[in-house]
């Protein structure tokens, strides 16, 4: 196992250990509320608001803060990883110099979009699972241990349904993370293009096998302005799904109605806008080289 595989490896055990800690704190503490309620206390609002703030806490603000430094450090290590792929593809003369500002400054903004990618993860793709179980409680009738027998059932679900959203996500954002490293450095380097580097096996996808057909040669000065868009995101006063539309419409991943085939259906090429570097789809391993 290479350092990079280390490195997505190490990146995922930290979420997904993360998120099961904060499942299990969010089981108990839920459970205890419910089992602390009068014997003759029925399920209410009031009793609903109060588990879905303490579901929201563990899974929401308290995961975030568990997984704050860590990430933190592998983001800074990707982006270095990134520049040190520059220095070893450039010419031997080439220079792209000491870890500086700039290289601190894009470090330091990854990891707060990280961040709120990871903070929001709760309030965007489970909570309104929770929100509609409990609501079924309420309808329904539930007694307190019917819905805690209901709620250890959705605790267990999602961390079961979640390890392979974290071990997707660690991949991605090493590559993501790792790639821009590489584009500050061809930066530094003061290079003007640069190729896509496709891994041609039976995991190869047919967009990267189209873009590998297509060869084509990339203006590192439209990535630069790419990416720099991207880096300029407001996390504080944009929503999830505004930020995530801001980013669909800098950088679309390649759609698969966009590959286009020859007459033996070889993947020959792609049409239409698409992000200038990888990755170009979830889990895509494409990666740059410097000309």
């Amino acid at each position: 196992m290479n350092y990079y595989d280390q490195l997505m490896l190490e990146y995922y055990r930290v979420l997904n250990n993360a998120w099961k800690t904060e499942i299990r704190d969010a089981t108990r503490l839920a459970i205890q509320m419910l089992s602390d309620m009068p014997r003759t206390e029925k399920i209410n609002k009031d009793s609903i608001d109060k588990l879905m703030s303490i579901i929201n806490t563990q899974l929401g603000d308290d995961f975030a803060a568990l997984v704050n430094e860590p990430t933190k450090a592998i983001i800074d290590r990707c982006v270095r990883l990134g520049l040190r792929d520059t220095q070893v593809q450039a010419p031997s003369k080439t220079s792209i110099g000491l870890w500086g500002i700039e290289d601190q400054h894009l470090s330091s903004t990854i990891q707060k979009q990280q961040l709120f990618w990871i903070g929001n993860h709760f309030e965007a793709d489970v909570r309104q699972n929770f929100a509609d179980t409990l609501s079924k409680a309420i309808e329904q009738g539930y007694t307190k241990e019917m819905l805690a027998d209901t709620l250890k059932d959705q605790f267990n679900d999602i961390a079961n349904r979640s390890s392979n959203y974290w071990q997707g996500l660690a991949e991605h954002t090493a590559l993501r993370i790792r790639e821009f490293g590489r584009l500050q450095g061809y930066k530094k380097a003061k290079a003007r293009y640069y190729k896509l580097v496709v891994i041609l096996d039976d995991r190869t996808s047919d967009i990267c096998r189209a873009l590998a057909a297509q060869d084509n040669v990339y203006p590192l000065n439209d990535a630069i302005e790419v990416m720099d868009n991207l880096m300029a995101l407001d996390t504080k006063s944009n929503s999830l799904d505004d930020a995530r539309e801001h980013i669909k419409a800098l950088a679309p991943w390649i759609k698969d109605d966009q590959i286009e085939y020859d007459s033996e259906m070889n993947p020959i090429g792609v049409s239409g806008a698409h992000t200038p570097f990888p990755p170009f789809h979830w889990k895509c391993r494409t990666t740059t080289f410097i000309l």
